[in-house]
């Protein structure tokens, strides 16, 4: 159904080998309220049959990622051709419970001041409890969360957040555009993170939606030792980049020094206790690509902090709420 008094929305869902997901994710959206939206599914070189179950369905439009298995380029080839003003992004394991949910976040987004990007609040299926209400940066690249109440959490709708998560982030495509959206030079990581200081230092600012919480319902990575260590390789990789890229030069300095130490610990720690010597590695490995991604991030660094519009790294002091 089409409503030209309602600007078109475009739900952007990344897939990979997420069948399972897909038969719980994909009913609820294309029974959301909402007039005027469509529906993208971007796939990133499936093979358990995802391509055949979306294609199966009405009311889907299904886009093959030229680049397989490469998260950051697949959201950014999809947006790219998404005809709506505003753009939901969603990970194909993202269950949305609120069929009113794009009304309410074009509201906040037409309400808010110098709206930039909303990340959607989540809870892991099974528990009462979350900490998935957006993330804040400190100099060790992530600042605690207390892991509080799903109805508490529906209290503090609205407040202004470090970076919207990629499992649920709405913004207007215009905005993704003028922050170049993530970056496609990292395969994976540096990607919600990096687009959430881009839009600080843009004069932009990031917000939480918590009026209702949608369901995370897939399975932590961390249980699987290869997959988790290749991750921490990829994250640490991006971290260390997406410094190099955004922070003032005081601040890179001692994140870069602090992260490196950090996570070398947590490689050993990690190590040690899962007995799994590959995380040891991971350090390593994900240390020298970055040394390898060195002179491109010192470019991008530059094109950056010219257009940055906010001089102070003011991501840095946005905390997460004091809830009892």
């Amino acid at each position: 159904m089409k409503n030209n008094q309602s600007p078109l929305i475009s739900i952007v869902m990344l897939n990979y080998n997420g069948l399972k997901y897909l038969k719980r994710t994909i009913p609820p959206i294309l029974k959301l309220n909402y007039p005027n939206f469509e529906f993208i599914v971007v796939d990133n070189g499936s093979t358990d049959g995802s391509l055949e179950f979306v294609e199966s369905l009405s009311g889907i439009k299904l886009i093959k990622s030229p680049k397989a298995r490469e998260k950051n380029f697949a959201c950014n080839y999809a947006i790219e051709k998404a005809r709506g003003l505003y753009i939901l992004l969603l990970d194909n394991d993202c269950l949305i419970t609120n069929t009113d949910l794009l009304d309410e976040l074009l509201h906040m987004a037409k309400t808010l001041d110098n709206f930039g990007s909303i990340g959607l609040a989540y809870f892991n299926e099974g528990y009462d409890k979350t900490m998935e209400y957006g993330a804040f940066l400190s100099y060790f690249f992530g600042k605690n969360k207390k892991n509080i109440n799903i109805e508490k959490v529906k209290d503090i709708n609205g407040i202004p957040i470090g970076y919207a998560q990629g499992t649920g982030l709405f913004i207007s495509k215009l905005t993704w555009q003028i922050v170049g959206g993530y970056d496609s030079h990292l395969k994976f990581g540096g990607d919600d993170n990096d687009l959430g200081i881009k839009l600080w230092l843009y004069g932009y600012k990031n917000y939480l939606y918590s009026n209702t919480l949608q369901i995370h319902i897939g399975t932590p990575e961390r249980r699987d030792n290869k997959k988790f260590s290749l991750k921490f390789e990829e994250i640490f990789r991006a971290h260390l980049y997406t410094t190099v890229k955004n922070f003032g030069f005081i601040n890179m300095i001692l994140i870069l020094i602090g992260q490196t130490l950090y996570m070398f610990f947590e490689s050993v720690k990690l190590s040690i206790r899962r007995m799994y010597i590959r995380y040891f590695f991971a350090f390593f490995c994900g240390f020298f690509s970055f040394l390898k991604d060195l002179p491109y991030a010192i470019e991008k660094r530059r094109e950056i902090q010219s257009k940055r519009i906010v001089k102070e790294d003011i991501f840095l002091k946005i905390n997460p709420p004091s809830i009892k």
